[in-house]
């Protein structure tokens, strides 16, 4: 998805590591907008595009920080510790305006991709679910993967089996250690699918509403994937064409689509459907569908127990 939106021209802001391309970038004009919408007054008057523009670079690029931290904790999702969100830059910045809390999502930067993981849309902040009622905007995207899979990849990477340097707290602190002390793959996969805590019954199940919801274009991973991950050609023509007009985008879902595999991305794994199939023993099986079977049937994937 999130090579998808990039190649849509969109900076991604988020979750994911985005390639340089796709990381937000802002003109001047726009610092300066930026700036005078959001910074204490005192202070946008002391900047000085002109005369000072290395001092102006680094406050509006604080004044970005504490404009995304505001909008994460407005969304209800997990806060942020990496690469864009690193505290203590985000916290101790500039003194901004009280309106930081209160501003539509509309006044935020265009052209921005808001990309989460897990996120309580019980616990957003009203304003933003009014503005999104009552005018359709932003367009909200619900991107899915097979449970089972989800499940592989998340103690890949608390485990560090993926090879990425990459945590996100609070699990990489309490996951990452837990999964690195267990040798066997299998225990692995049992104490996942063991602690309530880890992120999959929650995240899957806040999602629900989302899939449903005519306000809401969803596309799942096997659909994007494409042959190199194991799907289909047609599919993800349809999934990219699907997205892209929701999006207002009158694009080519052949020119897009041939990009959207990539080796290079900070966050691709293995990249395939159905590794599950190599990880699980059939005690798993039967044990991952007594606990997330609901999930399965819910978000339309097959079942294998009694297969």
């Amino acid at each position: 998805m999130q090579e998808l939106l990039v190649h849509l021209g969109y900076h991604v802001y988020g979750e994911p590591v985005p390639p340089a391309a796709g990381r937000p970038a802002f003109s001047i004009r726009e610092r300066i907008d930026m700036a005078e919408r959001f910074l204490d007054p005192a202070e946008f008057e002391a900047l000085d595009h002109e005369g000072d523009r290395d001092a102006f670079v680094h406050t509006t690029d604080q004044v970005w920080l504490q404009l995304a931290l505001a909008w994460q904790t407005r969304l209800a999702v997990t806060p942020l510790a990496h690469v864009q969100a690193v505290a203590p830059e985000a916290r101790f910045g500039p003194k901004m305006r009280p309106e930081i809390w209160t501003a539509p999502f509309s006044t935020t930067p265009v052209g921005v991709s808001w990309i989460f993981h897990s996120v309580d849309v019980w616990r957003m902040d009203n304003t933003f679910l009014s503005e999104w009622v009552n005018t359709g905007s932003p367009k909200v995207i619900l991107n899915y993967r097979d449970p089972r899979d989800v499940l592989v990849s998340l103690v890949d990477f608390f485990s560090r089996n993926n090879g990425l340097k990459f945590m996100r707290y609070p699990e990489s602190a309490i996951f990452g250690p837990v999964l690195e002390s267990i040798e066997d793959y299998g225990n692995k996969l049992d104490y996942a699918m063991s602690d309530p805590q880890m992120p999959l019954l929650s995240d899957f199940e806040s999602a629900i509403s989302f899939l449903h919801h005519p306000n809401v274009c969803h596309v799942s991973f096997e659909e994007l994937v494409g042959p190199q991950g194991g799907g289909s050609r047609a599919v993800q023509l349809a999934a990219v064409k699907r997205v892209a007009n929701w999006l207002d985008h009158d694009v080519d879902p052949a020119s897009v689509a041939d990009l959207l595999f990539n080796p290079q991305s900070f966050t691709l794994n293995k990249g395939r459907i159905g590794r599950w199939r190599e990880a699980f023993s059939p005690a798993h099986v039967e044990r991952f569908e007594a606990r997330f079977g609901h999930l399965l049937d819910s978000f339309g994937y097959a079942r294998e127990a009694g297969k």
